[in-house]
């Protein structure tokens, strides 16, 4: 609101007339919206200076939760890989134990691979003997150079097929170390 009239109070005061009640009520008000409005600006200030020391902790809480949250997934990751790990291998292992004519599927998936020029020899388990023999004329059929060893240290998930020059492993825990190594060696 603006200052009293200087000219107003001038000629009142010129006049030796007595201030009237209106004027000393308005330099009440006015002395009153100055001491207001000064003192919200005071409390503006005091509350941004509050809100920024608030802002600035959390900020600072904010990037040490995301510390913790990086620190965190690094310490837990390779825990969470093997956890990953041996829930697909049991996943595995129950889908060979319930369907293991699988394990002759891709036995003969490796037999392909392989140049088929000599001698194969497929090394299986003792547990997979009778699998093996029951699917032996569709494996020859792949190939009629193929042997059969019967191993017990072979894995009872898998075979091992070898070819003249190169070896194929079918064995499903080396398949799983294969598919970790790799994610270990992209960076996953």
């Amino acid at each position: 609101m603006p200052l009293l009239n200087e000219e107003i109070a001038s000629r009142a005061v010129s006049a030796g007339e007595l201030v009237l009640p209106q004027v000393v009520e308005h330099i009440e008000r006015e002395a009153y919206e100055k001491g207001f409005e000064s003192g919200e600006n005071a409390g503006f200030a005091m509350g941004e200076e509050k809100a920024l020391v608030l802002i600035g902790k959390v900020d600072a809480l904010l990037h040490e939760l995301e510390t913790l949250r990086e620190k965190t997934l690094r310490e837990l990751e390779p825990q969470i890989i093997e956890l990953s790990v041996a829930i697909a291998r049991k996943i595995l292992i129950k889908e060979l134990d319930t369907s293991p004519d699988e394990i002759v599927a891709i036995t003969k998936e490796a037999v392909m691979r392989l140049e088929r020029a000599g001698q194969i020899t497929i090394r299986i388990n003792p547990s997979l003997y009778d699998l093996f023999m029951k699917h032996k004329p569709e494996l020859l059929t792949l190939s009629p150079d193929i042997i059969f060893d019967v191993d017990p240290s072979a894995s009872p998930y898998g075979s091992v097929v070898s070819g003249p020059s190169e070896d194929v492993v079918t064995d499903l825990d080396e398949q799983i170390r294969n598919i970790v190594r790799d994610m270990g060696d992209r960076g996953i």
